[in-house]
């Protein structure tokens, strides 16, 4: 996330430093840890903040360990400097935690609930089988498919985040002081006042689906920045400053596809093909004359089981239906009855299919 530009205001990252503490302090889980990394990683101020606010803490323990080394010192400056230090250490924690408290006060009285839509990070995930929405603080919606793992890094001057698997729709809330990029893999994706759907297969095989407004296709080091916001709003993929950042601009109803970090052609869609991508959005997958073996990659997205197919000819049978994501009872019978194709299970989570007619 290098490209993110944390709001770096004193009394927000303090604010945000006391959450933290408090929260290191009664044991941090899994989800809170990664969180934390990303938080520290953001900014050396984030650092500075929290190794200040904890060396309070560690200067207390020292005291107390060089009351045990020098005890009884009878040199009454050593002792007034020893009360003066010691009272200096305390004054400086008393005031940090009077700063913590009236900041966390603030915030269980609303008062960061705004600030929330300007610096906010998290981290969604969804596991296989597992799809999930969540409401973004600026109102953006997200909806991640199986097995996939968001980023989400919010700042004063941009809003940015990080698919590093899976898949995601992103019906994004307007706002032009801060553009919102998804980037995935080697691609950053820039809506221009969109909803659109991003599916990272790895990190150089992408798709875009863009069904509202427009979005804009850079490589991860181009920022875009609020100043140059309106100006590619009302470009296209003839204007200039859009060929001089390499840019590509899809709009509603098109679809990219990128291939070893390549992005192909432009492709207009039917109502029928947008439906078809983004069945998963409603729980199902669609087939139109894909190969088997390419459908039963994509059912594999959502559960555990994993298909062999005993041969080529059988692998490249053309296969059309809707099936509930996940069933694969379903899909079995559904090949049973309709190709007769049959099925053996190996073990609970692997079925190798055959033609009824094999030995």
């Amino acid at each position: 996330m290098s490209n993110v530009h944390q709001f770096n205001s004193k009394d927000l990252i303090l604010e945000k430093s006391c959450e933290w503490i408090s929260a290191i302090d009664r044991g941090l889980t899994d989800d809170e840890k990664e969180q934390f990394k990303l938080w520290m990683m953001q900014s050396t101020a984030h650092q500075d903040s929290i190794y200040e606010l904890a060396q309070l803490w560690d200067e207390l323990s020292v005291l107390n360990e060089l009351s045990h080394l020098f005890p009884q010192r009878n040199n009454t400056k050593a002792t007034k400097n020893k009360w003066m230090f010691s009272y200096s250490i305390a004054a400086s924690l008393f005031a940090a935690l009077m700063v913590c408290s009236y900041l966390l006060i603030n915030l269980e009285n609303g008062y960061n609930q705004e600030l929330a839509k300007v610096n906010y990070t998290k981290i969604y995930k969804t596991k296989v089988g597992e799809q999930a929405t969540y409401v973004l603080p600026d109102g953006t919606i997200v909806q991640l498919n199986t097995n996939s793992l968001l980023e989400v890094a919010y700042s004063k001057g941009r809003r940015q985040l990080l698919l590093s698997r899976g898949e995601g729709r992103f019906n994004v809330a307007k706002d032009a002081t801060r553009p919102f990029s998804v980037m995935a893999g080697d691609k950053s994706f820039t809506a221009l006042g969109t909803v659109f759907n991003v599916q990272r297969n790895t990190s150089s095989d992408l798709e875009l689906v863009v069904t509202e407004g427009k979005v804009m296709i850079t490589d991860p080091s181009v920022a875009v920045d609020a100043n140059d916001f309106k100006d590619y709003q009302l470009a296209d993929n003839s204007t200039q400053k859009i060929r001089q950042i390499n840019a590509n601009i899809v709009t509603s109803g098109e679809k990219v596809v990128i291939e070893q970090s390549v992005t192909k052609p432009i492709t207009q869609l039917s109502m029928n093909d947008v439906q078809r991508d983004l069945a998963w959005q409603n729980g199902m997958l669609i087939f139109n004359g894909e190969e088997l073996s390419d459908a039963l990659n994509e059912v594999s997205r959502y559960t555990a089981t994993r298909f062999e197919l005993s041969t080529a000819e059988l692998a490249s049978i053309k296969v059309a239906g809707v099936f509930k994501a996940g069933d694969v009872e379903g899909l079995l019978e559904s090949l049973q009855t309709n190709f007769s194709i049959d099925h053996e299970r190996l073990g609970e989570h692997v079925v190798t299919l055959k033609h009824h007619t094999e030995s």
